[in-house]
């Protein structure tokens, strides 16, 4: 399923050629230590009541609240492809294998290589081309290397050997709640493992969808082969916190593969997502989730601290913070929630 040969791996940017959708082409990563980490989102929103690019750097370090910087850019102004995935835009630049960009001060400069073949959630290859699901996601490229810096002021974090992937996903809404989260970076140390999933909670009309899954693990003895299944209601747990002190958290299993993630809520950042209709969710993503993967007759568990774990819901968590600030004015300059040098620094 996941990673069947010949599949589509929809290496394009589909907003250069269709209206009504919000596209994301996404990078992430963690340094070797699992002590830091980076999120860096090239969004692009083309709907009925706003057409921009949104571009967010987001930094991760232990112990510390993220640093959130975002930049938004009239689509007039950026530079699509519908072809590969090529996005430029002032000052901002993606490719398969360099990402460039500035904001609010904050520089970087990252080569990307290695990797294992495209991950797919989706099982069949007709759900990418047809208007259901409406949310559309796959891993392009898992388990890549990155090289390079990021930099403000003087001061800078050095990228050298720090592993995660790169990400795409579009749709016409998000979904109305979802968990999402995958681990390139394993306690053995192993780089030729990693697991990606999600469960989801999708609109139909007025109504909700039971919870839906999907899990795909890529383990070394299995070149090219996942585990990939849709799940019912019954097979996932997903985690909201009780009170601001409780780990979000994350579980989904089905015969024989059972996945666990959680992080407390100052490990998050929180960012406001915006659908092409004009509504809003909320999104929450760390770098620092501890996750345990279970595979039955495989060996492990496998355990990390430097998961990936990303809530989305379509209301607030209380007593975390949304990026950027409901004041913010993008005609006004770049959004940061601290300054960058400084914040480096630290």
């Amino acid at each position: 399923q996941g990673s069947r040969p010949g599949r589509d791996p929809w290496e394009r940017v589909v907003t250069a050629t269709r209206d009504g959708l919000y596209e994301s082409n996404y990078l992430k990563a963690n340094s070797p230590d699992g002590r830091r980490g980076f999120w860096i989102k090239h969004n692009v929103l083309r709907g009925r009541h706003a057409s921009r690019a949104e571009f967010w750097v987001v930094l991760f370090e232990r112990g510390r609240p993220p640093l959130v910087a975002r930049r938004d850019v009239d689509l007039a102004g950026v530079s699509l492809d519908a072809e590969r995935i090529r996005i430029e835009g002032p000052g901002i630049a993606l490719h398969p294998g360099r990402a460039v960009g500035e904001i609010a001060g904050l520089r970087w400069n990252l080569a990307m290589s290695g990797g294992l073949p495209p991950l797919h959630h989706l099982p069949h290859d007709w759900m990418y081309r047809a208007g259901f699901p409406k949310k559309k996601i796959l891993t392009p490229a898992p388990n890549l290397v990155f090289d390079g810096a990021f930099e403000a002021g003087g001061r800078a974090w050095r990228v050298e050997g720090w592993r995660g992937l790169r990400g795409h996903n579009w749709g016409t809404e998000h979904a109305h709640a979802y968990a999402y989260g995958n681990c390139n970076l394993w306690d053995d140390g192993d780089p030729r493992r990693t697991v990606d999933g999600f469960t989801a909670r999708i609109r139909l009309g007025p109504l909700r969808s039971p919870w839906l899954s999907a899990l795909l693990v890529r383990r070394p003895d299995r070149d090219r082969t996942g585990i990939g299944r849709w799940l019912g209601a019954g097979a996932v747990e997903p985690g909201e916190p009780r009170d601001p002190g409780e780990a979000l958290r994350w579980t989904v299993g089905w015969k024989g593969v059972r996945l666990a993630m959680r992080a407390p809520p100052s490990a998050f950042a929180g960012l406001r997502y915006a659908h092409p209709d004009g509504r809003e969710s909320c999104c929450y993503n760390t770098k620092f989730a501890e996750v345990r993967l279970e595979v039955d007759g495989a060996g492990g568990p496998w355990t990390s601290r430097a998961g990936e774990l990303e809530i989305l819901l379509p209301g607030p968590l209380p007593g975390l913070p949304l990026h950027p600030d409901p004041d913010w004015d993008p005609a006004a300059g770049p959004y940061r929630s601290a300054e960058p040098a400084a914040w480096l620094a630290g």
